[in-house]
């Protein structure tokens, strides 16, 4: 480790827990905070090679990482999150509400199961993680919780209901929680990334002449990078943003203004 990097261990100490963590943006926050001194606990919904892969990367920089497999949707495992948490490192720090789908297609061509597993993931998942630590971080009297929203979620897009309905109710489910919790010495934030280079938006940018149409209504001229929102995420959490509460912080270039 070089002198710069060690004067960068803000989290040193610190247990993250990161769900929807073995790809994209949720792999590029645990590797972040990994890098800043931080343990990893990463849930996975079903790639378990990513995850096993994500977690080599964590350990490769000298941290801990523990794997929770399971949907945010499942009953058991926000439980299971905060058990792994506590069993391996003693305390949770901060939660990373990261796992996301999206079933997008008009609203009168969906199907009923496609909007409930939308909500479930994305609204009652983090909803569910959100109540598994807080009696932790109440007890510690301290910690930070960030829900990973959308600009989909401030202005909805055509063909994705859903997820927009979903990615709104996050912003306030952080601003009620905000005022909950504030007291505790619990901060909840929100990031609301723009288009970013995922393996969940590559589909829709693969279709002729909508990355291009993207880049030229996006001030900043590109795409956003994982390590744009990992970036974000990391200071919502640090002591640089200790006055930051039930805020919403846009990573998008510009897109939504």
């Amino acid at each position: 480790m070089s002198e710069s990097q060690a004067a960068r261990q803000r989290f040193q100490q610190q247990t993250v827990i990161i769900t929807g963590g073995s790809r994209g943006i949720g792999k590029a926050i645990a590797l972040a905070f990994a890098a800043e001194g931080a343990d990893i606990v990463l849930n996975y919904g079903s790639n378990a090679e990513a995850a096993r892969q994500a977690a080599a990367e964590v350990e490769a920089q000298g941290r801990r990482c523990v794997l929770v497999p399971g949907s945010v949707a499942s009953p058991d495992v926000p439980g299971q999150l905060r058990e792994a948490a506590l069993s391996h490192f003693g305390r949770i720090d901060v939660l990373v509400n990261n796992a996301g789908i999206s079933r997008d297609g008009h609203l009168m061509m969906l199907q009923a199961a496609a909007w409930r597993e939308t909500v479930d993931v994305n609204l009652y998942g983090a909803l569910a993680c959100c109540q598994a630590v807080i009696p932790t971080m109440v007890q510690q009297g301290r910690g930070a919780i960030i829900n990973m929203s959308s600009s989909a979620g401030i202005r909805g897009r055509a063909g994705q209901v859903p997820y927009a309905a979903t990615k709104g109710a996050l912003i306030g489910l952080t601003q009620a929680l905000a005022g909950e919790l504030g007291p505790h010495g619990i901060r909840v934030n929100c990031v609301a990334p723009g288009f970013v280079e995922t393996e969940m938006v590559a589909g829709l940018m693969n279709r002729p002449g909508v990355r291009e149409g993207f880049i030229q209504a996006t001030p900043i001229r590109r795409l956003g990078t994982v390590e744009d929102v990992a970036n974000a995420t990391l200071f919502l959490a640090s002591p640089e943003s200790a006055y930051v509460v039930g805020d919403v912080l846009r990573v998008n270039g510009g897109l939504v203004l």
